[in-house]
């Protein structure tokens, strides 16, 4: 009973959040790719797992004996275990197979295919943290980790849209990966820290992982309105 709850739970983030950006699309996508986007987006932990452990084999040399050295160490198993391996299978998603569906058509479907990739993914991966954390980790994330990889989402799929839908700019198509990177690894670094002996500020380091969060939201909502904004007046002629 108490396993069904927490993977009710671990769910239960990502179907809520899914579907305000879904019922905030003034011209929805179609069910079939949605689906088909999200599926991509759990298959996607496979190769991000097999890169992240080749990429932390590769740095694995790093000394975290001292607070330096274990600040240092965060910050490789936030960006090179995590996000950049995670954003980078996300962006393969959205540039090798959203991109090419006939319903891709304007720059807030570049937002929607994006979070729901990244949703895909953190579905997963929440779904196997729940396994060994239980109930209090399905809320924690639920709050946390969940959001944080749709708001990178809505990040990456604002510029990506900008990059697909205006003129061809391979700077956009950067920051549409680069820009999530950074926010996923300085949201992912303060909780690496909190997990060395040496680190004894746990308050600042839980702090800095909000700040961030707060920070990305702020960013996606300011992106999503823009170009719901822009959707506004064909809504209105059609």
């Amino acid at each position: 009973m108490a396993l069904a709850i927490a993977i009710t739970l671990a769910l239960l983030p990502s179907v809520l959040i899914l579907r305000y950006f879904l019922k905030h699309d003034a011209f929805p996508e179609p069910r079939d790719s949605i689906a088909k986007t999200f599926a991509w987006g759990v298959a996607s932990i496979v190769p991000a797992v097999i890169l992240a452990m080749i990429l932390i084999l590769l740095l694995s040399g790093v000394s975290a004996d001292d607070t330096t050295g274990a600040i240092v160490r965060a910050a490789i198993l936030a960006f090179f275990g995590a996000a950049i391996p995670e954003e980078l299978f996300k962006f393969a998603v959205l540039f090798f197979y959203c991109r090419r569906l006939n319903d891709f058509d304007e720059p807030m479907d570049g937002i929607v295919y994006g979070v729901t990739v990244s949703l895909g993914f953190a579905t997963l991966e929440n779904v196997l943290y729940v396994f060994n954390g239980g109930i209090g980790l399905a809320i924690i994330r639920g709050f946390t980790a969940v959001p944080g990889h749709a708001l990178f989402g809505v990040i990456m799929g604002f510029y990506f849209g900008l990059a697909h839908f205006g003129p061809r700019n391979r700077k956009l198509l950067w920051t549409a990966y680069l820009l999530p990177v950074l926010f996923h690894g300085l949201y992912n670094m303060p909780l690496m820290a909190l997990q060395s002996d040496v680190s004894d500020v746990s308050a600042f380091w839980v702090l800095l992982s909000i700040l961030v969060l707060v920070v990305g939201l702020i960013t996606a909502r300011r992106l999503h309105r823009r170009v719901r904004s822009a959707q506004a007046p064909r809504a209105a002629e059609a």
